[in-house]
């Protein structure tokens, strides 16, 4: 998910992807999932979420979302909107604008290349412009389990995008997750699952990322988002990390603890220290993945669970 200054949050859902577990896939069409974008709008939480429509050339048919950025242009109010799309035969990173009048999300472009394998997270830093995370390089569920899980692979990686064309700027990740950029987008912060950490990068002006951090969060990070008022980041993390692997195999069989981390921040750089946030065992919100926090409201996303919307009294 991703929130704008305004409240208004745009939420991925019906992750699904070619890795994932026979079980889940059969999960999956039994009951009926399918890949959506949906609106919730902190200053209306009675209302819960809307769910965005596609104008009729997209082929919603093929999209399961996962990773999502959402930029507003300062001077003409466009919000787009840039989504990981884990279609049947490839990865790719779609590129919408939302039309606020019809609720409506229309496709503008699909960005195609092999430097995409099994993507994460998309953080955008123009209307044409880019970072991602590749989580592994296989696409196969027996390939992804030889490559990560039994060898310990480190094949993930940070890709940019400048408009042209795909340049690999970090190399050498194990399953790197959520990546998010600092508010004045001189720095990323990338997740690294396995590892329990947070990775901190100075962006260069060829738009490399310069390892400037790497911060132990005892917990595996998902995706990040921003506090607004301190700039602090918001962390979901997976504190038991087997769990979380046996609830996305079979989420009708297992749950997984959540947890939301607040990582406190010096001038966006430097990470100096955690304040916990939310904590359950997985009996009201299984395998937390994300949050977002607004006027002291907190909005938790999960992978493939649910939705909990909450009241955050640790900052006032």
């Amino acid at each position: 998910m991703e929130t704008l200054p305004n409240g208004m949050t745009f939420i991925t859902a019906g992750f699904k992807w070619s890795i994932g577990s026979p079980h889940f896939s059969q999960l999956y069409t039994d009951h009926g999932r399918k890949g959506r974008i949906l609106l919730f709008n902190f200053n209306t939480p009675e209302k819960g979420v809307t769910e965005l429509s596609f104008d009729e050339d997209f082929d919603q048919s093929t999209f399961h979302p996962h990773g999502i950025s959402v930029i507003q242009n300062k001077d003409t109010g466009k919000i787009t909107l840039f989504v990981v799309n884990h279609t049947p035969d490839e990865d790719r990173i779609e590129r919408f604008e939302f039309i606020e009048e019809k609720m409506m999300l229309e496709h503008e472009l699909s960005y195609i290349d092999e430097a995409i394998n099994i993507a994460n997270d998309v953080a955008a830093t123009s209307e044409n412009s880019f970072y991602f995370t590749n989580y592994c390089y296989s696409r196969s569920s027996l390939g992804y389990l030889i490559e990560a899980i039994v060898l310990l692979l480190p094949w993930g990686n940070v890709v940019y995008f400048d408009g042209a064309h795909y340049s690999e700027v970090v190399d050498g990740l194990l399953m790197p997750n959520g990546i998010l950029l600092s508010k004045d987008k001189k720095y990323a912060y990338v997740a690294n699952g396995i590892l329990s950490s947070l990775s901190v990068f100075e962006r260069e002006a060829n738009n490399h990322l310069e390892i400037s951090q790497e911060f132990q969060l005892h917990a595996s990070p998902d995706n990040f988002l921003i506090e607004p008022k301190s700039g602090n980041l918001l962390v979901g993390v997976h504190p038991v990390l087997h769990q979380t692997g046996a609830h996305l195999e079979a989420p009708d069989l297992h749950r997984a603890p959540t947890k939301v981390l607040m990582v406190h921040m010096k001038n966006s750089s430097f990470a100096d220290g955690i304040t916990e946030l939310y904590s359950d065992e997985g009996n009201n919100i299984s395998a937390g993945s994300v949050a977002s926090v607004y006027d002291n409201k907190m909005l938790i996303g999960s992978v493939v669970d649910k939705l909990l919307y909450c009241e955050v009294r640790t900052l006032e």
